[in-house]
Formats: C-alpha cells, structure tokens, sequence
C-alpha cells in the first residue's frame, strides 16, 4: 500500500471514530484512542488532528450544547418552576460535557500533557459562549434555584435548634422550607441537589461567572430582612454581637455550601459581607432614631450600637438629613405643644452626647428644633419652670455635675452653648473634618443640657429675664413663705449666670424673708384686723412689673387692709404700705344655708366677688360691675368660675345668686391657675381688641348718634341701633359703611370702656 493510500485510509478512519464529519457519534474506549493516536503520529497528522477535534468541539459547543442549555430556562411562573429549570438545565450540560471527554483525552495525548489542559482550555471557551447569550429569565431561575435551597437550609437550622417546635412551643407539622408536611420534608434532597449543581458548576469553571451576583443579591437581601425583623421596636437591647454571630453561623456557612469553604475564608469575602451588615443595621436605626430619641436613655443600647456603625459606616450624612425631615414631619408643627418639642430636644441632646460625643451630628440634625423654639413665645418660659420645678423633666439639671463650673458668658453660649468654653483652653482640640465650618468650634461636648437651651437664644439675659418673671409669680403666691427650694434653685444659676445677673432675684427673696419676719411680728400687736392678713411686702422696684388692675374692694375689707396698714406704720416709721389687690391670694371658708361648709384658694378679685354676696342675695353683672370697677367682660369671667364650682346660679339673665345647695364636693379646692388662665384670655382679647382698633376708630363717627338714641330711647339691641344708623347716617357721602357685627364689636368695645352696659340683649347708657 503506497504512503497516500495509507494516509487516506488513515484519515477514513479517523474521521470516522471520531465522528468530525457529524455523521454519527459514539464514545472511543482506551483501545480506539490508542489506535487513533497511532495512525495520527505515524503518519505525521498530530497538528492537522488537532486542529480539526477543536474545530468539532467548539462547533458542538455553539450549535447544540449552549442552546440546549439555555432552551431548558422559560418564562418561570413560580418558583418551583425556576428552580427545576436551572437544575435540569444544569445536569443536561454536565451530560453533554461528559460525552465529549474521549476527545479531552485525545488532545491531552496528543499533546502529550500528563494533566488536562484541552479541558481548562474547553471551559474558558465555554464560559465565554454561555455568557454570550443569556437570556432573559435565566435570573429568575437561578433566584429561586438558591432562594429554595436556602430557605430549606434554613428550615433545617430551626428545626435542629428548636427540637421540632416553633417559638410558641407548639409542634411544628409543616415545614416552611419545601412546603411539605414534616414527615415527608424534602429539604435534605434540596440541599443535596444545591451542592451537586455547585458541584457541576464548580468543576465547569462557570458557577461564580452565572451566579454569584444573583446569588449575592440574595444574600443581602436576607441579611436586610433579618436586621430589620430583629430591630423593630427593639431599642433597649444590643443587636450588634447577636447579627454579627448569625451572620457568621448562618450565611457564612451557607455561602461555604455554594462556593466551598476557600471562598468564605476569603478576608475580603468576610469584609465585604460584614460591612454590608453594618450598613443596613445603620440605616435601619436611622429610620427608627426618632423613636430611639424620644425612648432615651431606655433606649441607650440602640445608640451604643449607632455609635459603633457610623464608625465604620459614611452614613452620618444620610442620618443628619433622614433625621431633619422627620422631626418636620412629626414634631415642629403647631400641633406639638412646646413642653413636648422640649422633652424631644433633651432627648436628643442626651442621646446625641452618646452617639457622637464632638457635638457636629447634634449641630446639624438638631438645629431645625433651635430654629422652630426661637418662633415659640413660650419657649424659655417651659424652659425655666422646668430647670426650677424639682419634679419637671429638667429637674435636678441644674446642679447636676456643676460643681465649680464656669459663669455661662453670652459669647460662649452663643459659639457652642458649653458653660466651660471659654476656660478650658488646655483640652482644645481641632475641628471635626464634617463640623461646619461657619460655626466657631471649641472641642467641647454636648453633655450639659443647660446652655444647650440657653444656646437656643444665644443670650442668656432672656433667661435671667424669665426666671425673675417666674420667681416672682412664685413667690406672690406663696401662701407660707416657704422660700428654701428657690433659694437652691437660685444658688445653682448664680453659679451658671453670675451673681450679678441676679441680685433682682436675691432681694425678691429677701423681702419673703421679711415679710415673714414682719407678719409673724405684727400677729401679736394689740389692735388687729378682724380676719389674718399675711402682707407680702416687696421692693417695687426690683420686682416685676405687678399688674396693678383697677378694682374696688368691699369697704369691710379696705378697712382690714387699712387696719393692719397703720399697725406697719407703727412698726415702720414713715413707712405705708400701697396694696395691690390683683395680686396674692386668699383663704376662704364659706358656710352655706344646709350648713355644709367648703373652702377654697382663691385670687383677691374671685374673693371679692363672692364676699358682696354677703350684703345683698343677688346682684346684676352690670351693677356688680360698678360696685367692684371692673369691667363686664372680666367680671363675667370671674363669676362664671363661681357657677361652674356650684356656689352662684345664674336666676336670670346677668342676674346672679348664692346656690343655697352650694358645691357637690367636700373638702379644700385651689382656683389660683384660673387667675393666669383668665389673665391670658384677657390679654388676648386685649390684643384682639388692639387689632380692631383702626376699625373702631373709621366708626367713631357714630359714637355721638349712638348716645343720642339711648339717652332719648335708654335701651337699644344691636338690630336696631344699625338700622336707625342706615337710616340717617350711613347714606351720606361721609358716612362710613358698617355691618351689623361690626357695629357689635364697636359697641361691645365701649362696653369693655364702661361707656355703655349690656343686659338682656340691650344696649343702654350706664347710670350715673
């Protein structure tokens, strides 16, 4: 046989066993590689061989092995669909590979490679064809492909903790990883058939390449899911550690079951999950900070952890603008009260002296709250009752931790609101990095609550203004002289304002002292008023403005206070007394005709009140009115505190009566917040009063015509007087046009003057 005979005979065969004409295909046995080998390098075909099996394979490759892998993943309705898809997919492919290793070991023979390399070589030739053409659901099946196998992985960690029985105790019967009842679980099978696809993958070089960022995706969004489930409304217990161990015990070792043990023990592997626990564990607790502030310090083991992860987190940014936007939504509107608005900033304030002890979160989160109190008009009013009030939220604040402080200083507060700002220049350190740079910056932390208030003014004289204005409010109403608290509370602010600031304040405090001494002196003189009388005796001129109203008392009290007036005369010479009677309070006792007694506390003006009703059984508002010289609409006021505590009864309209039944309850009662209740409506109508005032005055024309129809008709309502004003003044080019309200509101203004009277539903002249 001649050399081309042989050659082509050679080739027949050849082509033949080794099916690279397509026609048939059969796998070689170690026999007919040995002949194949032969015939190759006997005559010299080793190269050509080659080139023609990779030709065949890579041919087989595009044509029928990736598309049939990639048919198998449809439109998935469900989730048991996506997960038979892959793994049916998954062990087709691993099928058709195991047909082609005949021609593997071919090549690795021919290339003479003890190891094999055409293999390696096959599946990066692979990889880059699958990758080529994925379609579009194969996500979706690799995402429930994973999805079941982990939820069967984690069915089966319950169960192993919790010995078959769910957290009520109850057996569990159902298993929540295949959907199975328990003696028919199939999650062992799952996960067996999860670690034999990873191992199929594993081996063809393409399992992280398909699914590792699907696979991650689910991954982080457990870890999501859990932080979320473990800290909704759980702010009084450390999460951190717990997280930390489950994600560790729980998807460490999951991810060892897909990838393999080398790939969790990657440092970076570890890092990235980690961190990634860290972030979602901080924007939880951002979204829940508002609460986690107003449950402080209860909720101090939810800021440790904060603390802990903003450390290794960039997310102080997001927590400053999250925490803004819903303080605006939840707490600075006008439906919040300002004693609330306060407790929140405290709150913050506290919790924020933990979370970021530099003092730059709580500048930036907190600053909308300073903007919102500096509109409120009673903002350093809350502030002052609660610093002095030793049961108020800022109870005990003052002395707390304050001994030996520095005097708080106006340019201090208003820098950072620290008292030892200006003094303890030894500790400074530099700025934060992410402190505003608009802002001076003393290193000095949020921990004293104190001028972090006062810095809400970023002066201290409103809040030395304030506590005079309450102390003196205090102190009038202080039936026994007790002055030790405020004298405590005064010593702590002369350490924080300076004792300058508040020499006001230690007179105040003097005169109760002396007013104490001198009642207790002038109870043993011989000619005594009828009733005790405890004078406070004060220095008008480092006291508050009193509001010296005008009224007239009953002339049997005048007397009294005239009586015990002469006896402080005799004690100090040249000395009188001047009484202001809105101001104080009083004790009474009244008896009523079923011989039932009750007493009360009660303002001057309310006293004085009900002691008329003791020389006459009843009296007209109007008539009372110009007895006592008060005005209708503040006695109105006074004697409806009266009726409503059951001691007046109104018998007819303005006309009142002692209620011979007398109150329904037994006992003592204080009405001395009425006072200031009725002192703010009566400011307000003053105010609104003063807002009508231009519109008062464009009708003072009528003033004149209005007086003419009383004095000739004495009493008028309303309807009429404006008809009669239509009717002969309002026509003229000067006469001004009115409504029938405001004409009421004029005329109740001259009301409010004593110009007119008012009394079942008329309007008349007062009697002279």
């Amino acid at each position: 046989m001649n050399s081309a005979t042989a050659v082509s005979s050679a080739w027949s065969y050849l082509k033949q066993s080794l099916n690279l004409d397509g026609k048939w295909q059969k796998e070689l046995d170690k026999k007919e590689i040995e002949i194949c080998l032969e015939l190759v390098v006997r005559h010299d075909l080793v190269d050509f061989t080659k080139e023609l099996v990779w030709q065949k394979l890579y041919y087989e490759t595009r044509t029928r092995i990736v598309p049939t892998f990639w048919s198998k993943f449809s439109l998935a309705h469900n989730e048991n669909v996506g997960y038979e898809s892959l793994n049916e997919a998954v062990n087709g492919l691993n099928a058709d590979i195991a047909k082609q290793q005949h021609y593997f070991s071919l090549l690795d023979r021919l290339s003479g490679s003890v190891t094999s390399k055409s293999f390696d070589q096959y599946k990066a030739h692979l990889s880059a064809i699958l990758l080529s053409k994925i379609p579009p659901h194969f996500e979706y099946s690799v995402h429930a492909f994973y999805s079941r196998a982990f939820r069967a992985f984690m069915s089966l960690e319950k169960r192993s903790f919790n010995f078959d029985a769910d957290e009520s105790g109850d057996v569990i019967t159902h298993c929540s990883g295949c959907d199975q009842e328990i003696d028919q679980c199939e999650c062992n099978v799952i996960l067996d058939n999860c670690h034999n696809i990873n191992k199929d993958l594993t081996e063809l070089g393409i399992l992280e390449k398909l699914s590792v960022g699907m696979i991650h995706t689910l991954i982080l969004s457990q870890i999501q899911s859990h932080v979320q489930d473990s800290c909704v409304g759980n702010f009084a217990s450390s999460q951190i550690d717990m997280l930390e161990k489950w994600l560790h015990s729980i998807i460490f070792r999951w991810l060892g079951i897909v990838y393999g043990e080398d790939y969790i023990q990657q440092d970076q592997v570890r890092k990235n999950f980690t961190q990634f626990l860290y972030h979602a564990y901080t924007h939880a607790r951002i979204e829940q900070l508002f609460e986690i502030i107003i449950g402080y310090p209860e909720s101090f083991p939810s800021v440790k952890d904060l603390q802990e992860c903003l450390s290794r987190t960039q997310l102080k940014p997001t927590l400053t603008q999250s925490l803004k936007t819903t303080l605006e939504a939840r707490l600075l509107h006008q439906g919040a009260t300002t004693e609330d608005i306060l407790i929140a900033y405290v709150s913050a304030i506290r919790a924020f002296s933990v979370l970021d002890p530099t003092g730059v979160l709580l500048d930036a989160a907190c600053d909308p709250i300073k903007q919102y109190l500096r509109l409120r008009g009673d903002t350093v009013r809350h502030i002052i009752h609660s610093l002095t009030d030793s049961s108020g939220e800022l109870g005990g604040e003052l002395e707390l931790g304050r001994t030996g402080t520095a005097i708080l200083d106006d340019e201090s507060v208003a820098a950072v609101g620290d008292a030892e700002a200006s003094t303890d220049w030894e500790n400074w350190s530099p700025a934060p990095s992410d402190a505003d740079p608009s802002k001076l910056w003393t290193g000095k932390k949020p921990g004293d609550i104190v001028p972090m208030l006062v810095n809400i003014y970023g002066s201290k004289s409103l809040f030395v203004k304030e506590y005079r204005k309450l102390l003196s409010d205090r102190l009038l109403l202080n039936l026994h002289f007790d002055t030790e608290e405020e004298i405590r509370n005064l010593e702590f602010l002369k350490i924080r304002f300076g004792e300058n600031e508040l020499h006001n304040c230690e007179v105040m405090l003097k005169d109760v002292a002396d007013s104490k001494r001198i009642n207790t002196h002038l109870q043993s003189v011989a000619h005594k008023p009828d009733f005790p009388i405890s004078a406070m005796i004060i220095s008008a001129q480092y006291w508050d403005q009193l509001k010296d109203k005008p009224m007239k008392l009953p002339i049997k009290i005048i007397n009294q206070l005239e009586q015990y007036n002469q006896n402080y005369k005799a004690v100090k010479t040249s000395r009188s007394l001047h009484w202001v009677p809105q101001s104080g309070s009083v004790e009474l006792e009244l008896e009523f005709d079923n011989h039932r007694s009750v007493s009360f506390t009660v303002p001057p003006d309310l006293a004085a009140i009900i002691s008329h009703f003791e020389d006459k059984e009843q009296w007209d508002l109007e008539e009372l009115s110009q007895e006592m010289e008060l005005p209708m609409s503040h006695l109105r006021r006074r004697v409806h505190v009266w009726q409503t505590h059951g001691v007046l009864q109104e018998i007819s309209t303005d006309r009142f009566k002692v209620d011979e039944n007398g109150p329904t309850f037994n006992g003592h009662k204080i009405l001395l917040e009425t006072l200031a209740k009725m002192e703010e409506e009566e400011e307000d109508d003053d105010e609104e009063e003063n807002d009508k005032k231009p519109e008062e005055d464009g009708l003072q024309i009528y003033w004149s015509y209005v007086v003419g129809m009383l004095t000739n008709l004495e009493a008028l309502p309303v309807e009429r007087i404006h008809q009669m004003l239509k009717m002969f003044t309002m026509q003229g080019s000067s006469g001004a046009e009115c409504t029938l309200q405001q004409l009421k509101n004029f005329l109740d203004s001259k009301v409010k003057q004593q110009l007119l009277s008012f009394s079942s539903g008329t309007y008349r002249l007062p009697k002279p």
